[in-house]
C-alpha cells in the first residue's frame, strides 16, 4: 500500500468519523443550551479540522501531495491522536 492509499485510509475510516463523533457531541451540547463558551469555540475549531482534513482527502485525490508529504502527514495524525489519548488518561 502507498502511503498516499495509507493516508486516505487513515483520514476516511479513523480520523474523519472520530471528529464527526466529536462535532455531533459538541452540538448536542449547544442543542440543549449547556455549551460553554468553551464549547463553541471547540466546536468552530473542529469544524474547522474537519474542512482540513476533507482539503487534504481532495490534495490526494489530485495527485497533489508526494509520499514523503504523505509519510509526514501519517506521522503527525497519529502523534496527535496518541497525544488526545494521554489526555484522555488524565
Amino acid at each position: 500500500m502507498t502511503k498516499a492509499k495509507e493516508l486516505q485510509a487513515l483520514i476516511e475510516d479513523e480520523v474523519i468519523p472520530e471528529i464527526e463523533e466529536s462535532i455531533d457531541y459538541l452540538f448536542e451540547l449547544v442543542d440543549a443550551k449547556k455549551a460553554t463558551a468553551e464549547d463553541k469555540e471547540e466546536l468552530k475549531e473542529t469544524q474547522d479540522l474537519l474542512k482540513a482534513f476533507r482539503q487534504i482527502l481532495a490534495d490526494l485525490e489530485n495527485n497533489e501531495i508526494d509520499e514523503e508529504e504523505c509519510t509526514e502527514l501519517i506521522e503527525e495524525i497519529n502523534e496527535m491522536r496518541n497525544y488526545e489519548d494521554e489526555e484522555e488518561e488524565l
